[in-house]
């Protein structure tokens, strides 16, 4: 029979409420097992939330805008009970602090800085290499690239005790700051304005930039002021090595170093042992041994003469005696060759910074005597050259000499 308008069966509540019953059992069973559940439409989860995720739920004049149910859940809350903003997550935070700046931290071994041997001879001839350690240390403190150092931080790294990079006291730094004033950087309002490597140059009147750079290392700078005119001196011979490829650097002697570097023969040997400047001996071989050409050889090469024997009858016949003498010896330095980068840009600054007519007083310009091959030997020989001109034999290791007088035969 038919039920009156809104009379439910008892066997659809009953329905009803297995259904319910069901969904619980589930529910509960799902989220023991962690699977994701709705919750918003199961009442007996209600019961298992917090005060703080109810009051979340509510409208907002009866969740956390009613006053009342704010006091609730803050009466509720343990004062011990950690939250998730102390969940330790898997990955640590990251630190806030800036990093260590290139001023603070000691130098390594393997860091360097370019420097030009054209520099470095400038510092000799002008007495400036005490003031020009300064200015080098000073470039790469300047990490940055900002062209200036603050005075007050100049004087910690470079004159307090304990810095790694202590060259000296603050009495013979502000003696040194004195001397380079104009040359290596301009004191003002605090600050230590450096100079570039052009106006560095023209104030050590080096017209022009012409051996490639060279790695110098930073450490060698931190120590004693001999072992830094040692490597300056050595970069001479670590740029001249870096052009001659796989045949030796050629022959120079002390005199034309001395000429060029403006160091002494004395002061050259003590600074190569130094720093382990390596060197190397070289002959030459020149005309069949007779009485004249052996008297005529005595009178030009003295000491440097003697005679060779070829026994195997490589240069002609066998046991054929020729005329032989010692050359100036090559030298190798220890630093290794660095891209020429800048060298032109700086080389055309310097053009501009020398008066017309001033560039290269003062800096003579030597002829060229030793070529790594004899075709080049011989075309400097076909221009007149009015001195002896080299030639190197990389199968034998040794040169031959083509003589001025030889073209008048």
């Amino acid at each position: 029979m038919a039920l009156p308008a809104g009379t439910v069966s008892a066997n659809l509540l009953a329905a009803q409420e297995r259904l319910m019953q069901l969904q619980a059992t589930s529910r509960q069973h799902r989220l023991a097992a962690g699977l994701p559940v709705d919750q918003h439409n199961a009442a007996p989860a209600t019961a298992s939330l917090t005060t703080a995720q109810v009051a979340t739920r509510l409208p907002d004049h009866l969740g956390w805008g009613s006053a009342a149910v704010t006091a609730v859940a803050r009466q509720t809350r343990q004062p011990n009970t950690p939250t998730t903003a102390n969940v330790d997550w898997p990955l640590e935070p990251a630190s806030c602090e800036p990093p260590p700046d290139a001023s603070s931290s000691p130098p390594l071994g393997n860091d360097t800085l370019k420097l030009y041997p054209d520099i470095a001879i400038g510092l000799f001839s002008r007495e400036q290499t005490a003031p020009g350690r300064i200015w080098l240390l000073l470039r790469h403190l300047d990490s940055k690239g900002c062209g200036w150092l603050d005075l007050s931080s100049v004087r910690e790294q470079l004159a307090t005790k304990g810095s790694a990079w202590r060259v000296c006291g603050w009495r013979q730094l502000r003696n040194l700051l004195n001397q380079g004033e104009g040359v290596f950087w301009v004191r003002a309002n605090g600050r230590l304005w450096l100079r570039s490597v052009a106006n560095v140059a023209a104030a050590l009147q080096v017209p022009r930039l012409v051996l490639p750079p060279v790695a110098l290392p930073v450490t060698a700078l931190t120590l004693g002021i001999g072992q830094v005119r040692a490597h300056l001196y050595a970069s001479f011979h670590s740029s001249r090595g870096t052009k001659t490829g796989t045949r030796p650097a050629a022959p120079i002697a002390r005199a034309t170093i001395a000429s060029l570097t403006h160091v002494q023969p004395r002061a050259q040997r003590r600074y190569e042992k130094s720093v382990r400047v390596r060197s190397k001996r070289h002959f030459a071989i020149g005309d069949r041994a007779d009485a004249q050409v052996m008297e005529n050889a005595a009178w030009q090469r003295g000491n440097a003469l003697f005679t060779l024997m070829d026994k195997k009858g490589k240069q002609g016949s066998s046991r054929q005696r020729y005329v032989a003498w010692q050359l100036p010896n090559s030298y190798t330095g220890p630093h290794k060759a660095q891209p020429k980068g800048q060298q032109k840009r700086i080389n055309q600054a310097l053009s501009d910074l020398f008066m017309q007519g001033m560039t290269g007083n003062g800096h003579g310009r030597l002829e060229k005597r030793y070529y790594g091959h004899g075709r080049a030997a011989a075309a400097a020989y076909s221009r007149g050259r009015n001195h002896e001109i080299y030639w190197y034999d990389g199968r034998l290791g040794a040169w031959y000499c083509l003589a001025p007088e030889g073209r008048k035969k």
